[in-house]
């Protein structure tokens, strides 16, 4: 009777030309059916009848290639970034896990299991990125791809590096991130998977990521309620999420630590020593031991060398105050045309100006358009007994009109005043050119200067707050492990 069963379910399995992994297709089949409906197109299993033959042709070209070269295989990491040109296996291992995981991304799920069966690779390959394969399913959302894994006994509960890492900033290496294929899911927020992990492949979500992370922490710090309410409670990895978050702002403290060590350093040491000892001894000290030893030596012919000077000094002097009149004259010229250009420069200070009493305008107005619309909203809701208007309602009414006037209007306010700095550079730029820029860069540089010091303070302050703020989020996380 068993036998029969088989033959029986794969007979229906070939007739819907849908094949799995391992030679066994009846366990395979049943996890297919249980899933079906959870599936996007549930009607029937997927069918491959317009196969990409130049793909195929290609994975058995790579196959061929490999095996006559001699290389071991299956691949199971990255070669990582090897001189491909001076190793033909690296390149050629590159050009399998290239093609490999670009079938896993686009959907090509028969491409990814010839891969497999030409034993090129594994379900662990990693790409060079360190993503599993599990993972590059999960990220597109492809979960066929993600049962044929599985059903080729793939590590469900493996982890391995996701994108979306951080640029790497101050030469320093960005931040390695690992997820397990469960967690990657709840991120994501696909239920289909979640469940196809957790049901079927029997994935473990109390496992804690190297920065403390769970499956229910990052389907409930990404806002996915539905993953939220069928994961079960778990508590864990407050400390170590705290610890991630507490270093990354402790690191930005001490980057602005320095940053007051290094301005102090100027102020106190390095421009004081300038002007003090640097210019001295560059401008004075060594010219005068030069210039002394310059008349040693020519020390006979001196007075030569002094008459010629003074007789071109004598004539450099004449030509400057000859120069005189000419250079008053263009100096004259040139404030006059700045004269010229006020009305223009005046003209986009108005329009700054006007710009701002628009912007204030509308804030007013949309403020007392959200306070009559909640009061409109209050009374009517008395008058109807709150039959048709709930007291849901009018807290939305009131809540909107808090928001027009704490958030709305201060935000759109601060842009305006944002602008008087492309506003004031434009109106130097106007008036006296090139020269007028370079005036509101040392205005602007001295301005950076003074405020310099309380901008890095108040990034300190803000990454010790936020460590805190970090603490005391992680309690409130252990009351409720599913507080969104």
């Amino acid at each position: 009777m068993a036998s029969s069963k088989e033959s029986e379910s794969a007979e229906s399995a070939s007739a819907t030309g849908f094949s799995r992994a391992s030679p066994g297709s009846v366990a395979q089949l049943e996890r297919w059916q249980t899933y079906r409906d959870l599936l996007p197109d549930s009607s029937d299993p997927p069918q491959y009848q317009q196969f990409d033959i130049l793909t195929r042709e290609r994975v058995q070209q790579l196959a061929s290639e490999a095996h006559n070269d001699g290389q071991d295989f299956p691949i199971r990491e990255s070669p990582g970034l090897l001189q491909s040109e001076a190793n033909p296996a690296a390149h050629r291992a590159q050009a399998i896990l290239s093609t490999y995981f670009n079938a896993i991304t686009t959907k090509k799920d028969e491409i990814v299991a010839l891969f497999i069966k030409s034993n090129l690779v594994t379900t662990e390959s990693t790409n060079v990125d360190g993503r599993t394969p599990l993972l590059a399913a999960i990220e597109v959302g492809n979960i066929r791809t993600v049962q044929q894994l599985m059903d080729y006994d793939a590590d469900v509960n493996a982890y391995g590096m996701v994108s979306g890492m951080p640029e790497p900033r101050y030469g320093k290496k960005p931040a390695k991130i690992y997820r397990t294929p469960l967690q990657l899911a709840a991120e994501k927020g696909n239920l289909t998977i979640v469940k196809l992990l957790m049901e079927t492949y029997g994935a473990d979500d109390s496992l804690i990521a190297p920065d403390g992370e769970l499956a229910l922490r990052l389907a409930a710090a990404n806002g996915h309620r539905e993953v939220v309410e069928y994961l079960p409670l778990r508590r864990g990895g407050g400390f170590r999420r705290w610890k991630t978050k507490h270093h990354k702002a402790m690191r930005r403290a001490k980057e602005a630590g320095k940053k007051i060590f290094w301005f102090f350093r100027v102020i106190v040491y390095e421009v004081p020593k300038f002007f003090v000892y640097t210019v001295p001894k560059h401008l004075i000290v060594l010219p005068i031991i030069r210039g002394v030893k310059w008349m040693h030596r020519h020390r006979n012919e001196l007075p030569q060398i002094i008459i010629t000077w003074v007789k071109r000094m004598g004539k450099k002097m004449w030509r400057f105050f000859n120069d005189i009149p000419k250079a008053m004259k263009d100096f004259v010229q040139w404030i006059w045309k700045g004269i010229k250009k006020m009305p223009q420069g005046a003209k986009i200070m108005l329009l700054w100006i006007w710009s701002g009493l628009k912007s204030t305008g509308t804030v007013v107005a949309n403020i007392f358009t959200r306070f009559f619309s909640f009061v409109h909203t209050a009374l009517t809701a008395l008058v109807s007994f709150f039959r048709r208007i709930t007291i849901r309602d009018v807290w939305n009414g009131f809540v909107f009109f808090l928001h027009a006037l704490v958030i709305d209007g201060p935000k759109r306010i601060w842009e305006w005043l944002c602008k008087f700095e492309r506003m004031a550079e434009a109106v130097f730029e106007t008036l006296f050119g090139f020269l007028g820029t370079l005036l509101w860069c040392l205005i602007r540089g001295i301005v950076e200067l003074f405020i310099y010091l309380p901008k890095k303070l108040l990034v300190i302050l803000a990454s010790i707050a936020n460590s805190i703020e970090g603490g005391f989020k992680e309690i409130l996380i252990w009351i409720n492990p599913k507080r969104q």
